[in-house]
């Protein structure tokens, strides 16, 4: 088995229930709590569901990727390959860059077996709106402006992975 960085450095403090990873907090949840969360939601107002997931999504995209830019001191093209990376190791799927233009402002990422499409069931829309925040995010620093990610592809909709593009 491929040794996971995220699980070799991540670090529990026993006291105060926490795990950290750099120094950054994170924690364990699964994909059926977020997706019951975000079917919970979309009864009573479906935009609203998607919006809210999608800005969580964007603004933990958005701060890793300016905190590896600006304290890591990684070139983007760095910063797209760690936060692939990381999305894998921390379970949500393996990620792919299929396509990253700066001067189109393109970047475009597979991810294949999505744990929110698969929680999530069948769908005639895209459902993964994490995933789609923290490309957006992720781009917005990159290309130095705000960006939005659409899902163009997605497995709850009875696609083979889920593609994302800026």
């Amino acid at each position: 088995m491929k040794p996971n960085s995220i699980l070799d450095e991540l670090v529990y403090h026993q006291s105060s229930g926490a795990l950290a990873y750099k120094g950054v907090r994170y924690m364990l949840i699964r994909p059926e709590t977020i997706v019951g969360f975000q079917k919970s939601v979309e009864e009573s107002s479906p935009q609203t569901a998607g919006d809210a997931i999608y800005q969580g999504g964007f603004r933990g995209g958005y701060s890793s990727a300016k905190t590896y830019k600006e304290i890591h001191d990684f070139d983007n093209r760095k910063i797209i390959e760690f936060m692939m990376k990381m999305g894998t190791e921390i379970g949500w799927g393996h990620f792919t860059v299929d396509e990253f233009d700066p001067e189109r402002r393109i970047l475009q990422v597979t991810v294949e077996n999505s744990p929110f499409a698969e929680a999530y069931g069948e769908s005639s829309e895209g459902v993964c709106h994490l995933i789609r925040g923290v490309i957006s995010g992720l781009a917005t620093i990159l290309f130095d402006g705000n960006c939005v990610a659409s899902e163009v592809e997605c497995l709850a909709r009875g696609d083979n992975y889920c593609v994302f593009k800026v």
